[in-house]
């Protein structure tokens, strides 16, 4: 009878145990899974690029065909300021660019590098016409706006009183259409407050 009795306990004991598992794995599978209607996350915002078509570079798409990579742009560059992509940058690997907070694009009198181009990617344009890209100032980060003395990028801008000048407000004001993208402002900046967005991105 006591064997019984151990029996049935036991048993029962081992039944209770079971089901209380049971309801724990449905339980915790029901915060597991995500409902339906919750989306994924989005994914991450791309980083801006952070160079440059060399001046007077035909639109993307063109220069992309007509670029045959030789190097003479960038050979005839006297300031450095030209360099080939890696491969990294996928189907633009091999063209040549202009990374402005490394060596930005002078905008020589004479321009040798789109003279040394003879498949005509780049063409050769009055300086006031290039457009690489456009700059954009942080007003936070500008010394001016602290009350700090500084106008590199108003005194050594190529375009002199056209792209950039003090605005009523004793702040640095950009002039989009003006603006070639050289990046001569931004490479000059002390607190790094201008970036240059290349060409057809917003």
């Amino acid at each position: 009878m006591n064997v019984d009795r151990r029996q049935f306990f036991t048993h029962l004991g081992r039944g209770l145990a079971s089901s209380l598992c049971d309801t724990y794995e449905a339980v915790r599978g029901n915060f597991d899974v995500a409902p339906a209607h919750v989306d994924a996350q989005p994914p991450e915002a791309q980083p801006m690029r952070p160079w440059l078509r060399p001046p007077g570079a035909l639109p993307d798409d063109q220069f992309r065909k007509t670029c045959t990579q030789c190097t003479d742009c960038q050979e005839a560059c006297p300031y450095q300021s030209i360099r080939r992509l890696g491969p990294e940058w996928g189907a633009d690997a091999g063209m040549p660019a202009i990374i402005p907070t490394e060596s930005p694009c002078y905008m020589c009198a004479d321009m040798p590098c789109i003279k040394a181009c003879e498949p005509k990617a780049l063409l050769p344009l009055a300086p006031e016409e290039f457009r690489m890209g456009v700059a954009r100032l942080n007003r936070a980060s500008c010394y001016v706006s602290q009350d700090q003395r500084c106008d590199y990028c108003v005194v050594r801008c190529p375009l002199k009183g056209e792209a950039i000048d003090f605005g009523d407000d004793g702040i640095p004001n950009i002039t989009d259409d003006k603006c070639t993208g050289c990046g001569v402002c931004s490479y000059l900046c002390p607190p790094n407050a201008i970036t240059v967005v290349p060409l057809g991105i917003k």
